[in-house]
């Protein structure tokens, strides 16, 4: 075990060790932790520097600040490699996901005992982002409905949009849509 909390992000080793801590409370190996990965024994790895550096960015500046403010929580998803994308999506072996989790730029996360759209609303107002998303969030269902999806770009790469959306379900048309904003209801 290594303690990488002061290695630059964009200096960050190719390949860290899984207990290699990376941010105050977080270690490596919670950067691309699956257990749908694991059900379905897809070996979810990062196949490059950049996914590696760009997850510890995303890590040191969008979860450690959520672990700072609500307290201990793991991840749900941060990087997913091709192969768990398209069983996630359920596509072809030729197709190929653009998702930010694939580049190691996004993390999905639900806290327990904090509300889902609370939690995308203190995102929204204390975190810079690319792109922040409250998923299947339904008060029907319960404040803890969902998961907020975070995304964040490293410097150096593409500006970050600060794109508000929330994707739920239309009652009326029976299915989930994206909208625009955090809310709870289309």
């Amino acid at each position: 075990m290594a303690d990488l909390r002061r290695v630059p992000w964009n200096r960050f080793p190719a390949r860290p060790r899984p207990d290699d801590r990376v941010s105050t409370n977080f270690w490596f190996d919670e950067l691309s932790r699956s257990e749908l990965a694991d059900r379905l024994g897809i070996r979810n790895a990062f196949t490059s520097v950049k996914q590696v550096r760009s997850a510890v960015y995303l890590c040191r500046h969008v979860l450690q600040p959520m672990r700072d403010e609500f307290g201990a929580f793991s991840p749900n998803s941060v990087f997913r490699c091709q192969a768990l994308e398209r069983a996630l999506k359920k596509q072809p072996e030729t197709w190929s996901s653009g998702s930010q989790h694939t580049a190691g730029e996004a993390c999905d996360v639900n806290i327990p005992g904090v509300s889902t759209l609370e939690l995308a609303q203190w995102v929204a107002s204390n975190l810079e982002f690319d792109q922040l998303i409250c998923e299947c969030y339904d008060p029907v269902k319960g404040p803890n409905s969902g998961w907020v999806h975070v995304s964040l770009r490293p410097p150096g790469t593409r500006e970050n949009r600060r794109q508000l959306l929330s994707y739920i379900l239309d009652r009326d048309r029976r299915r989930y849509v994206y909208v625009d904003g955090l809310r709870a209801t289309a």
